[in-house]
């Protein structure tokens, strides 16, 4: 009896219609990636040293991430594999989605979830900051954006 994955590979004659499928299957997935690699706060949140910190401990709580980060013996998470970056990553999850590989299984569209939480969470901060700012032009008189 064939596994899934050998099942994925004899179904399609081509690689491109597999790589097609993949598409298909994961492009709501694909196009959430796409929006956060685009999305200039949420790359400056990142790419920021003082977040550095938060993000790891985020990533490492979902329990998906332990190939990539370790915590050290003062508790402070760190990156352990020099391949991986927080940004770079999300490049390959969006081209691993659109290659031909058997992706159903794949620890990778768990680890997607992830990022897209710590991408909701980073929405909201943001939002929560602008309306902070919002409240505190309103209180010393400065004038308001709209």
């Amino acid at each position: 009896m064939p596994t899934a994955k050998q099942s994925w590979l004899n179904r399609f004659d081509t690689y491109y219609a597999a790589t097609e499928q993949n598409k298909k299957l994961f492009s709501k997935r694909i196009k959430q990636l796409m929006i956060m690699l685009e999305d200039e706060s949420f790359l400056k949140y990142l790419s920021n040293p003082e977040n550095k910190d938060d993000i790891l401990e985020f990533l490492l709580n979902s329990g998906l991430f332990d190939d990539y980060i370790m915590v050290s013996e003062y508790d402070i998470p760190y990156i352990q594999d020099n391949d991986f970056g927080l940004i770079n990553y999300m490049k390959t999850m969006v081209g691993a989605f659109q290659s031909e590989y058997y992706m159903l299984e794949s620890n990778m569209r768990a680890q997607s979830k992830v990022y897209v939480k710590l991408y909701i969470q980073h929405l909201e901060r943001r939002h929560n900051n602008d309306i902070a700012d919002l409240k505190d032009a309103f209180k010393t008189g400065q004038s308001l954006p709209f």
